[in-house]
């Protein structure tokens, strides 16, 4: 039986993708038994003209993690799209953009300036001693998602991906069952729905940040005024973080319908903070309780603002 051929890259991202894979122990050997693995550049030395060469849809599926944040990133995302008979956004970045999609919040001469501000301009080209020259990829002005540039098979949310949704993948791959193109593994419900800790949805009368309060493990964490992303964002993991007594960041994008992951936990929190069941105040002070969360952006779009309603009127 000719054994399925699989491809893994890393474009713009913190390499922790890659490194998860590892998480499934023994299976990855269930994994070596089924494929072969033709595109690796974190494990092997692959060329891109290698790549080039191979016929269209040749590769049976492309785990690509990363957002598309240079041209390189850009030429290979369509490369691989052309390549792979399944294309999937592995990880938070591929998924919705990150935590590195923040940085549309600044210009490309922005980020540029506070990074580089006490060196030379970055040329385009730097000259070897041996007279061979390195064309540097261009730094696009916007970061995006995958799914921005070329079309997507499947989505594999998480930073990064938590090993049972790992596993779920591989077993699909291995077993040549693959779900309907769109899928997103991961919960269809929101992570309050695996998450044990006892929610009543009391009024929040003060928001702490993590170091400002040692929570309740039994509570909902919302309920004790930390900001938990769990009820706009997808399950999957098991409630990881807040089994850890930490709230949730909403690493793994918006839940089934949602397309705006930040807009949907802020009308949450609105509903937690100022108006009662018949439209009275609650609070006299609700400003100023809102006023307590510190960073809003990157408190409700941590993940997903490139990718998102309010990412589409970011800085260029």
């Amino acid at each position: 039986m000719t054994k399925l051929k699989l491809g893994i890259y890393w474009a713009a991202s913190c390499g922790g993708c890659d490194v998860s894979l590892l998480e499934v122990d023994e299976q990855i050997l269930d994994l070596a038994a089924a494929a072969d693995i033709v595109l690796w550049p974190c494990a092997a030395d692959v060329k891109y003209d290698d790549l080039r060469e191979y016929p269209d849809g040749w590769i049976d599926l492309v785990l690509f993690n990363g957002a598309i944040r240079t041209q390189e990133n850009l030429e290979l995302a369509q490369l691989l799209r052309k390549k792979a008979r399944n294309l999937v956004a592995y990880g938070s970045c591929a998924h919705t953009g990150g935590v590195i999609g923040l940085a549309n919040l600044s210009s490309r001469e922005e980020i540029f300036s506070t990074l580089f501000k006490d060196h030379d301009p970055i040329p385009t080209e730097v000259s070897q001693v041996d007279g061979c020259s390195l064309e540097l990829p261009q730094f696009l002005n916007r970061l995006t998602p995958l799914d921005a540039v070329v079309s997507v098979d499947y989505y594999i949310p998480g930073c990064p991906p938590p090993r049972e949704i790992i596993s779920a993948v591989l077993e699909a791959v291995i077993s040549g069952k693959l779900p309907e193109k769109g899928t997103v593994f991961a919960s269809e419900k929101n992570l309050c729905d695996e998450c044990p800790r006892e929610r009543t949805e009391q009024p929040i009368t003060k928001i702490y940040r993590p170091h400002e309060i040692e929570a309740d493990p039994e509570i909902c964490l919302l309920d004790q005024g930390l900001i938990c992303l769990g009820p706009a964002t997808r399950g999957g993991c098991g409630a990881a973080c807040p089994n850890a007594n930490m709230p949730c960041t909403g690493c793994a994008g918006p839940t089934a319908g949602v397309t705006d992951q930040g807009a949907a936990m802020l009308n949450t929190i609105a509903s937690l903070i100022g108006v009662g069941e018949e439209g009275e105040a609650v609070l006299q002070d609700e400003d100023a309780i809102l006023q307590e969360i510190e960073d809003v952006i990157g408190t409700f779009y941590r993940f997903s603002l490139a990718s998102s309603a309010l990412g589409s009127v970011c800085r260029e």
